[in-house]
């Protein structure tokens, strides 16, 4: 065989290994009170943050730790302990999806994902009248 057959083969394998991994999870996707029956698997966890408790993050004694109270779309609320830095827009967010572990009544959750609010939405929309001009 050809060297540029044997390169051409290896960049097929990675790249049909690389679609694989792409579209295969490895996290289950449950609400706190079934992750907690799966101590030490990894899941994920949809729902939204409670508004009223407080997000606390202080860079200078850990920053790379953020907790806050979370409720899953069943309605069950656990604390979370989010091992980044906290999010920019955290408080903004419509809902978020948290990847990680249950331990001891709190989901240890490595990666983040928000949704947050669009300003394309209707409710952000204003209509000007004809002799008014758009603000830049």
């Amino acid at each position: 065989m050809k060297k540029s057959h044997i390169v051409s083969l290896i960049l097929v394998a990675a790249l049909v290994g690389t679609f694989i991994a792409t579209f295969t999870s490895t996290s289950r996707s449950v609400g706190f009170i079934e992750a907690e029956s799966m101590v030490g698997e990894e899941c994920k966890i949809s729902g939204s943050l409670v508004r009223e408790e407080p997000v606390i993050y202080d860079p200078e004694t850990d920053p790379t730790l953020t907790v806050f109270l979370m409720e899953d779309k069943t309605g069950a609320r656990r604390p979370v302990r989010l091992l980044k830095a906290k999010p920019t827009g955290l408080e903004n967010s419509e809902s978020i999806d948290l990847y990680g572990t249950m331990k001891d009544g709190e989901f240890h959750a490595t990666e983040m994902l928000m949704k947050c609010p669009s300003k394309y939405n209707e409710n952000n929309h204003v209509l000007l009248s004809e002799n008014e001009a758009p603000l830049s």
